[in-house]
């Protein structure tokens, strides 16, 4: 009797600590993002949902999602892993020790045809929830967002500081997880990531000044048109001298590099967001 009780106490532990959740599909999700996001395999959401066809997902459709860790467990998943987890409407966000130093600023942004003013800092020093908000929505994909990372406003803020508050073209944020990137766990999947550049500043001077940022990856494309920011623990560099549609060519294979070029899409190019004063790249020397 004693031995029932306790394996239906641990049958109800399990199930407890694990569950089935509604997902309801958004514009642009994938069956893989959707698998990425709740840290379950692509063939359980398959199963659960007695799904031939993964490939057609429909806005407004629900999907069950099993087996998945409760909200908890995924949280502190989620802040080892180092991206924010969505919890309702942002509030006011103390910046790390680290990045308090950083002057006030407006960014200007514009991202296909949309311009931005995000004011970054609060009169407490913050940075205040309508400011995430506003740069979530300018990282978005398509119709999908993902909450950024505050670190990552702290650099961009600290890059339209030093450049004098020009404009910054964003090429692409947030992009959901796809099993055909080249990076298998991108910082662009985590609201991490920019890749951007600044009209009137060629992308060397960007570069140079983003390499000299702490806690923070720079990505160099010489052959393609932005330069690419993202937060982390340590700091890294490499160059991809691929064209889009190539598979990469990194200065040193096995580095650090957060994408390939050909995972920027390419219905985000800068050229579709009007002209600049951009001037032809040159070879990197380091």
């Amino acid at each position: 009797m004693a031995l029932a009780i306790a394996i239906a106490a641990i049958v109800a532990a399990a199930s407890a600590a694990r569950a089935d959740v509604t997902h309801v599909v958004q514009r642009g999700h994938t069956i893989e993002a959707i698998a990425h996001r709740y840290h379950v395999t692509v063939k359980a959401i398959l199963d659960a949902n007695h799904l031939k066809d993964a490939k057609h997902l429909k806005p407004g459709q629900t999907l069950t999602i099993p087996g998945v860790d409760p909200p908890k467990k995924r949280a502190e998943k989620g802040e080892k892993a180092g991206h924010e987890v969505s919890r309702g409407a942002p509030a006011a966000v103390a910046l790390p020790k680290e990045y308090e130093h950083i002057e006030s600023g407006t960014i200007h942004a514009v991202r296909l045809g949309e311009e931005f003013r995000i004011r970054m800092r609060d009169d407490h020093g913050h940075i205040p929830p309508v400011a995430l908000k506003a740069f979530e929505r300018l990282m978005r994909q398509g119709n999908a967002m993902h909450p950024p990372d505050p670190r990552l406003l702290a650099l961009v803020n600290i890059v339209s500081n030093h450049f004098g508050g020009k404009v910054i073209e964003v090429v692409s944020g947030y992009r959901a997880y796809t099993p055909t990137q080249y990076t298998a766990h991108s910082n662009h999947n985590y609201g991490r990531a920019l890749d951007f550049r600044i009209r009137g500043v060629k992308n060397e001077s960007l570069r140079d000044f983003c390499r000299t940022l702490r806690s923070a990856g720079c990505g160099y494309y010489p052959n393609s048109t932005f330069v690419h920011l993202d937060v982390r623990d340590t700091k890294a560099y490499w160059v991809d001298r691929s064209r889009p549609g190539e598979p990469p060519r990194y200065d040193r294979p096995g580095g650090a590099a957060d994408e390939g070029t050909s995972d920027v899409p390419t219905g985000e190019s800068p050229e579709e967001q009007g002209p600049t004063s951009q001037a032809p790249s040159k070879p990197d020397p380091h």
